[in-house]
């Protein structure tokens, strides 16, 4: 597994407009690599103050570097493969996640059910919790921080506009199943990660 660093432009429409979209941001970044998201595992997590703009990435492969537009700047790749296998049963280590607690609603008009933000506190931490332990590993302590809006146009056969909210999660995690948790630090926790959700940041 790869841990890619790559800034982004600012002052760049192509930047700002992959910011606003959520589905241009997934095609900005898929195109880095020769296959598709699912084929290369591709996790990634944009962190914006508004004055500094970066992307972390997790793939199984590389970025080629050929495919690289002036406004992404490479600052950084690594291999973190032996990083990951050391994430053994036991070791306690401080994550950091941008996730959606959700569940999915059926609709009264019969066609396929929504996804649906968990609307209190406690509902949203029940849910990561459960995900914490299908994915092998207890959340010893947490907070949840700010919320982040996501917007994103499909195409109108794909479901067309996208809007859902995202929660910032940080504390300190304990592993408990080391297969499961490396397979979760490479294929991420709940939905939306094809679009910049789900993927486990370790301090």
């Amino acid at each position: 597994m790869y841990l890619t660093k790559i800034e982004l432009d600012l002052g760049n429409r192509t930047v700002r407009g992959a910011l606003g979209d959520c589905q241009r941001m997934h095609r900005l970044l898929n195109g880095l690599f020769a296959g598709s998201r699912g084929e290369v595992q591709l996790l990634y997590r944009v962190q914006n103050s508004g004055r500094n703009c970066a992307v972390y990435l997790y793939s199984e492969s590389p970025v080629i570097r050929e495919k690289l537009l002036p406004f992404l700047v490479l600052a950084g790749e690594r291999d973190v493969s032996a990083w990951q296998s050391a994430m053994t049963e036991g070791r306690r280590v401080r994550f950091d996640v941008l996730t959606m607690p959700s569940k999915k609603v059926a609709q009264a008009d019969g066609k396929n059910s929504r996804r649906r933000v968990l609307r209190t506190e406690e509902e949203r931490m029940a849910w990561l919790s459960r995900k914490a332990s299908q994915n092998g590993f207890a959340i010893l302590s947490v907070q949840e921080l700010e919320a982040a809006s996501f917007a994103g146009n499909h195409e109108a056969e794909q479901g067309g506009q996208m809007n859902w909210d995202a929660y910032h999660y940080s504390g300190i995690l304990e592993i408990r199943d080391a297969s499961a948790f490396q397979k979760a630090l490479s294929g991420g926790i709940g939905p939306g990660k094809a679009y910049g959700l789900g993927m486990i940041l370790l301090a």
